[in-house]
């Protein structure tokens, strides 16, 4: 499946897990409260109706977009209509977890997640991975979650989920989340999530349509863990921990280097583990996946931003499928700015280099030779 023979790693695409069946990893009582019973009375629902006019429609695959459930015999044929050779999978319903303040419940559903995936979903053989959920409402039992599963070959790094957490996750309260995945030498995901706007509970605004929330409500949850991680000194606390930032696009992150950087030099007594600007911590140790990708029509603009972002670097390649606004691995292949071996390491290079997906060694859906992660990249026009 490899793209003009170079490897696409899909950093972020989506599982619509089956709850009662995760149930059966669930200890009780939430066992018996969650088997047999519609995720939608326990997990909250935003963003409107997805099913309005404008999907897009995949007829040709059974996904039941959030409404039926996904079975592991369809992944590959998913991987197989992206462009993938590689995936790693995130719940679909669970990225809401961050408004559930019920806390075991949250830890339930976390434990059944990765327990049931890794029992009837994932394959690295064939290149099929996930990420263990951590949740804010426990860290010291996400912290048990992660030690239990870490050394499984599947799990490619630990995930927190951006909207809800209160306070946001750079606080000191979160520190057994970030000691586990340290101990484990595993990076930690932390995925956009939109916010429940147009659903009881709203906030970043009272929306009104799908398309405002849509357009800011994933950035906006990342750029709030983004200032909290870097001025609370997440890099100094746990120097070598990397952090990825999945499902808010790439604009933003130059905005935010700066930003951080302009108050950090006016009151840096309020970041006094900073012994650097926040661009330079977040252009090192910080990664960042490309869906959805900004498509300019000048593709100087979003050259500028792999430039001021190391994104050559530091950005991974990610779908978002089966999600409407999904990006195929063309979103990277059609930039002219990128030569064959930048384009290699966004497909796959990078990602090879901050997820764990080698815990066993090469894997079979490597049939064709990796991009060096010590090669550097070029910005040259391919030809």
């Amino acid at each position: 499946m490899a793209i003009n023979g170079m490897l696409v790693v899909d950093a972020d695409a989506h599982y619509l897990e089956p709850v009662p069946e995760m149930a059966e990893y669930i200890d009780e009582p939430w066992r018996s409260r969650l088997r047999g019973a519609d995720p939608a009375k326990w997990i909250p629902v935003g963003l409107g109706d997805r099913m309005l006019a404008g999907r897009i429609r995949r007829d040709d695959l059974d996904y039941g977009y959030g409404y039926g459930v996904q079975r592991a015999d369809q992944i590959s044929a998913a991987m197989a209509h992206v462009g993938t050779d590689a995936c790693v999978l995130v719940p679909n319903r669970l990225v809401t977890l961050g408004h559930v303040t019920v806390a075991d419940l949250v830890v339930a559903l976390n434990a059944g997640y990765i327990r049931y995936m890794l029992d009837h979903v994932c394959d690295p053989t064939r290149g099929i991975y996930t990420m263990v959920i951590a949740c804010w409402q426990d860290p010291e039992a996400s912290a048990e979650i992660i030690d239990e599963v870490a050394e499984h070959p599947a799990v490619a790094a630990v995930c927190l989920l951006s909207a809800g957490a209160q306070p946001p996750l750079g606080d000191p309260r979160y520190d057994p989340i970030y000691q586990a995945a340290a101990r484990n030498d595993l990076p930690v995901v932390l995925h956009g999530a939109p916010g429940l706007n147009l659903t009881a509970g709203a906030d970043y605004a009272d929306f009104q349509r799908l398309i405002e929330s849509h357009s800011v409500g994933f950035s906006v949850s990342n750029q709030i863990q983004l200032t909290s991680l870097v001025l609370a000194g997440i890099c100094e606390r746990f120097p070598g921990l990397r952090v990825v930032f999945e499902e808010s696009g790439l604009f933003w992150v130059p905005m935010m280097q700066y930003r951080l950087d302009e108050y950090f030099l006016k009151r840096r007594s309020e970041a006094p583990l900073l012994t650097r600007l926040p661009s330079e911590y977040i252009r090192e140790s910080f990664y960042f996946g490309t869906q959805p990708i900004e498509a300019p029509r000048n593709q100087k603009h979003l050259e500028m931003v792999f430039e001021a972002a190391n994104g050559y670097e530091h950005f991974l390649y990610s779908s978002d499928y089966p999600h409407f606004d999904y990006d195929d691995p063309t979103a990277i292949t059609r930039l002219s700015f990128l030569d064959r071996e930048a384009k290699a390491r966004v497909l796959a290079g990078n990602a090879l280099d901050v997820l764990k997906l080698r815990k066993a060694g090469a894997q079979p859906w490597e049939s064709i030779e990796s991009p060096s992660s010590t090669s550097s990249p070029s910005t040259a026009a391919s030809s």
